[in-house]
């Protein structure tokens, strides 16, 4: 097990294949002083670049989590919906090595997919993509501490740390145990001081596919007692344009980006 961060470090969750937002934020994230990234899962689907958002990752990232998306271009996107797994498809088909070529970077980067693992863990938190009970597949939704209390208390449970950082369903914001309250940006100005008396579970919100109905990238810094979130404009423009040329990828992957939905 490792210690916990020595210095700020920034967590970046669901690029989707987003070159542009990766590009923007990676760029923001350097400004900012900070020289390590940790990147919590779904580097493809949904958007125009895999192969180069991988790459961009890989060279970026001191840490690669396997995202729900990963997985499914690995193997099948089950039970996902018909855009989804239209881009899904679409990356598979893109990245897939075929032995006849002896494509090397293909290889590589499709032995990129195969070991990213599901969970990271350090002396102070945890993270993964999804939940800690279910660290690929399953959504902390805001609505979760309402509507599904079981649901959620189980999750708080699995916790083997105070804190777990997730990503997957794109919406930001802070999930305390014992508070029936989904914790949105604007209730602690961007700036969440963390109480270690507590649980908590922290969604950093989306690089490529925000659906907080703010377009900009969202990403955090973790400095050891508190996160802060930041917000990056990119050029959706350019992401929306490539993602319309590809008849692979569904149109509504690139509509919803200027609505962050």
């Amino acid at each position: 097990m490792s210690s916990g961060p020595s210095e700020p470090i920034a967590l970046i969750s669901d690029v989707h294949a987003n070159l542009e937002a990766l590009i923007a934020v990676i760029d923001d994230i350097r400004s900012q002083g900070i020289a390590k990234i940790y990147n919590l899962g779904d580097t493809v689907g949904y958007g125009p670049d895999p192969e180069a958002c991988i790459d961009l990752v890989d060279a970026a990232c001191q840490v690669n989590l396997c995202g729900n998306h990963d997985y499914a271009v690995l193997f099948e996107a089950e039970g996902f919906n018909p855009i989804a797994k239209k881009s899904v498809d679409c990356h598979r088909k893109i990245m897939r090595p075929n032995p006849e070529e002896n494509d090397q970077e293909k290889l590589r980067r499709w032995m990129w997919l195969e070991q990213l693992e599901p969970m990271y863990e350090v002396q102070d938190f945890e993270a993964m993509h999804g939940s800690p009970r279910q660290p690929i597949t399953e959504y902390v939704l805001p609505s979760d501490l309402e509507t599904d209390p079981v649901k959620t208390s189980d999750i708080f449970s699995a916790m083997s740390k105070k804190v777990a950082f997730v990503g997957h369903t794109h919406f930001p914001g802070v999930m305390e145990d014992g508070n029936d309250s989904f914790l949105m940006l604007s209730t602690f100005d961007n700036y969440y001081r963390i109480n270690r008396d507590n649980r908590a579970i922290i969604n950093i919100g989306s690089v490529g596919q925000p659906r907080d109905r703010n377009p900009r990238s969202c990403y955090v810094i973790y400095d050891g007692v508190s996160v802060t979130y930041r917000r990056v404009e990119y050029d959706l423009e350019k992401t929306m344009q490539k993602i319309m040329a590809n008849p692979d990828i569904h149109p509504a992957c690139g509509i919803r980006l200027r609505d962050g939905r």
